[in-house]
């Protein structure tokens, strides 16, 4: 009985030193972002639920803002990585205000962020339970949207879609807080694999409108931020279908023309290392690789991705899930530096796209 213990407080102090290495609690998101709003007089709170907590932030400091952008973290709260980077991007908004980049972004735009979607079951993966994907009542939430909407009961792949479309108080947060804002780009981040994907994902048919304008985003920032990323409409990428998603219901029921997923860490892949040893040559030849998607053959990388989990959840360890999904802190702060710069080329190459 004693080694039992021994081994389980060992386990425990290990999924500890892991997860408070680098990564915040929902009480420390919630607490940095009442900072942020103390210290950036653009930037503001509200409650998107009540119950459970979700918090949205607004940001806008031009009042003769041309745009709207709309970024949703945290839908799978095993995907710590996803809120990391949007706290990061953030900060950067408010602290790093004059740099160039910032500053086109905040005369451009107004922005609406929720950092942490899925709050509860974010503060169980803050216990240790790394591989959790649903939220509270078992659902996955990016299968409970009112977007082409299917019922399904899967609890072993962690995919089930709820008895009804908007059944979850933290999808219902996000379609109101998104009809109230009424954005020109939608964002969604998620991590399991690298991807930046556009609608459709219930079906294989690409989006019908504005799908260049997409495509033409989506090659510049992979360019330059994932050259592993899996580009293009996202039912191909992934090889599945996946209805009741948070990019379908963006683009086809709320007519958003600009909607993304964004996949951001794979575990089994160092994008640093890609992009850090790449020469200038062979940066020429991808780019050019990925200006045409439209016959490309998706490499299907061994992923866990937003929109279907392809194993059971008792395929990996506890551990392996948090490694799987999110980097350690060696390399911590190189992923969201580097999707806080990928994110701020989205905005702006989308205002390049609406000005061509």
């Amino acid at each position: 009985m004693k080694i039992a213990i021994i081994v389980i407080l060992s386990l425990s102090l290990v999924f500890a030193t892991k997860f408070s290495s680098k990564y915040h609690t929902t009480a420390e998101l919630n607490d940095e972002l009442e900072s942020l709003s103390r210290s950036c007089s653009f930037l503001s709170l509200s409650n998107a639920s009540e119950s459970p907590l979700i918090k949205e932030v607004n940001i806008n400091r031009n009042q003769n803002k041309k745009y709207r952008a709309y970024i949703l973290f945290g839908e799978h709260p095993r995907e710590l990585i996803s809120p990391e980077s949007g706290i990061h991007f953030l900060n950067d908004l408010c602290y790093e205000k004059t740099d160039p980049k910032n500053k086109q972004i905040l005369d451009d735009f107004e922005l609406r962020l929720i950092l942490n979607a899925n709050p509860l079951s974010r503060q169980k993966v803050e216990g240790g339970e790394y591989c959790l994907r649903e939220n509270e009542n078992g659902v996955d939430i990016n299968r409970n949207y009112d977007a082409h909407w299917q019922k399904v009961q899967d609890d072993v792949r962690q995919v089930t879609s709820g008895p009804n479309p908007f059944s979850e108080p933290e999808t219902r947060a996000v379609r109101d807080s998104l009809k109230a804002f009424n954005p020109d780009i939608f964002l969604t981040v998620h991590s399991g694999t690298l991807g930046m994907f556009t609608p459709h994902a219930y079906s294989t048919d690409a989006a019908e409108q504005n799908e260049d304008k997409m495509m033409d985003i989506l090659n510049d920032i992979s360019g330059k931020y994932c050259p592993s990323c899996d580009v293009g409409v996202a039912s191909q990428a992934i090889g599945y279908l996946a209805p009741g998603s948070c990019v379908d219901y963006a683009y086809d029921e709320l007519k958003i023309r600009y909607s993304f997923a964004f996949e951001i860490y794979h575990g089994s892949i160092n994008l640093e290392e890609q992009l850090k040893s790449r020469t200038h040559s062979s940066f020429l030849q991808l780019t050019g690789q990925q200006q045409s998607t439209k016959n490309r053959k998706f490499e299907h990388n061994n992923n866990h991705s937003c929109f279907l989990q392809t194993s059971s959840k008792y395929d990996m360890s506890k551990e392996e899930c948090f490694d799987y999904f999110n980097p350690d802190s060696s390399q911590y702060d190189w992923y969201v530096q580097n999707w806080t710069e990928a994110y701020q080329e989205m905005l702006l190459k989308l205002v390049q796209e609406e000005q061509s």
